[in-house]
């Protein structure tokens, strides 16, 4: 009977030990599942892209140009700052490479080897400033609107940043603006960083980017003002080359995100939806912050508006669209989206743009899937626990179960 405890023992002992190798073996898994994250595209920088001569080329063009090698194909990243502040995302084949003719005639001076798959772009057209008197933080409410056409800020590219081909960051930025009537003074960048892998942002509001995303920040750092009660909003310009349903959809929905203070957050998406899936689209949590240091505390809100056709020939003119697609761009013919939306920046009782000087709103503009629809740290922390509780768990009903299985042989053997 020693016998057959020794082996009951054994087998409780193993259980034990299984019940230990499970546990160490599902936090192994989760810790290389959620910490490790292979580069999925290989980045290089380039000012003026093929020029021969840098000071003959900056008098016509101001382009910053990230290629983000991948696999399969390529996605050209198209910063320009000669007129209004553009992103543009181009995906072509592998081996197509870009070409750009630096004269005075921009219509089609940007060229790829390879006729691109896909074109999406976001263009900063205009900022406003207008007076809160109510204090509701809506432009709709506003009044005295000043109108700041981006394309007169005298925009300078100041930082470039390349962490070993995995990472890139580009500051635009302007000191001053001058127009009939218009006098200000003060910073307004835009940064734009663009990522090898997919990665959650380091600051706030730790946007989740993908290699096929450029995470876009407009800084407004005091910049003088008109009013006691003034606030800012910025209209921005859409361009998709699908040709297909003509629309552009934003929409609101909430998830949890990665490196957050827990809980859940809204995000809106503006997306170009077509009948194949694979389209730009930009990203934003309904977030600004009043200070450099983006705390919980330094944050206000935005209000997001209707998005409307934008048809201006001359706002389109003045960015690198216009070189690339030329005249095709308008008319009835056109098979490309032109959209425009407004974001404005605050919220009521936030003291106005006075009460800090500064403004930092972030966005991401990008093709394929939004990133935020992958799993985060949370979601998988979560998946994780409850798959270690159910196999802990099985395993204790089991050694429980071999525990009662000893204890009524016992009782048979001797009639207890």
């Amino acid at each position: 009977m020693s016998k057959h405890n020794t082996i009951i023992n054994r087998t409780i002992v193993h259980c034990e030990c299984k019940t230990m190798k499970a546990l160490k073996s599902i936090v192994f898994v989760l810790t290389i599942f959620t910490t490790y994250v292979a580069a999925d595209r290989k980045l290089h920088v380039e000012f003026n892209p093929g020029c021969p001569l840098e000071d003959h080329c900056s008098k016509f063009s101001k382009l910053t140009y990230i290629r983000a090698d991948g696999e399969n194909d390529t996605v050209h990243f198209v910063l320009d700052a000669t007129f209004k502040p553009s992103l543009v995302v181009i995906v072509t084949n592998k081996d197509a490479v870009i070409q750009v003719n630096y004269t005075d005639d921009r219509d089609n001076n940007i060229k790829f080897t390879e006729s691109p798959l896909y074109t999406f772009a976001s263009v900063f057209n205009n900022l406003y400033e207008f007076n809160d008197v109510n204090d509701t933080a809506n432009i709709q409410n506003g009044k005295n609107f000043i109108k700041m056409d981006f394309k007169k800020f005298n925009w300078n590219t100041t930082q470039s940043i390349n962490n070993n081909n995995e990472s890139v960051e580009i500051l635009l930025s302007a000191n001053s603006y001058r127009a009939p009537g218009i006098n200000k003074t003060g910073i307004v960048s835009v940064t734009l960083k663009v990522y090898g892998k997919k990665d959650t942002g380091s600051k706030l509001p730790h946007l989740v980017h993908t290699p096929e995303s450029g995470e876009l920040t407009l800084t407004l750092n005091n910049l003088t003002t008109n009013f006691t009660k003034s606030r800012f909003a910025i209209e921005l310009l859409t361009f998709s080359s699908f040709p297909f349903n003509k629309s552009e959809e934003l929409s609101s929905n909430t998830f949890s995100d990665d490196k957050l203070s827990g809980g859940t957050f809204l995000n809106y998406l503006l997306n170009a939806k077509g009948n194949v899936e694979g389209g730009g689209f930009l990203s934003w949590k309904p977030v600004v912050y009043k200070a450099e240091n983006t705390h919980a505390l330094n944050s206000s809100s935005t209000i997001q508006y209707e998005i409307q056709d934008h048809l201006y020939e001359n706002d389109w003119i003045n960015t690198p669209l216009f070189n690339m697609y030329g005249n095709s761009l308008f008319g009835n013919s056109s098979q490309f989206l032109l959209k425009s939306f407004n974001v404005s920046f605050g919220q009521p009782n936030d003291e106005f743009y006075a009460k800090s000087n500064y403004t930092y709103w972030t966005f991401l503009v990008g093709i394929g899937t939004p990133p935020h629809s992958s799993l985060g740290f949370l979601e998988l922390s979560i998946i994780a626990s409850l798959l270690l509780m159910l196999t802990i768990t099985m395993i204790l009903i089991f050694c429980i179960f071999m525990r009662w299985m000893s204890s009524k042989r016992n009782s048979i053997v001797y009639g207890q």
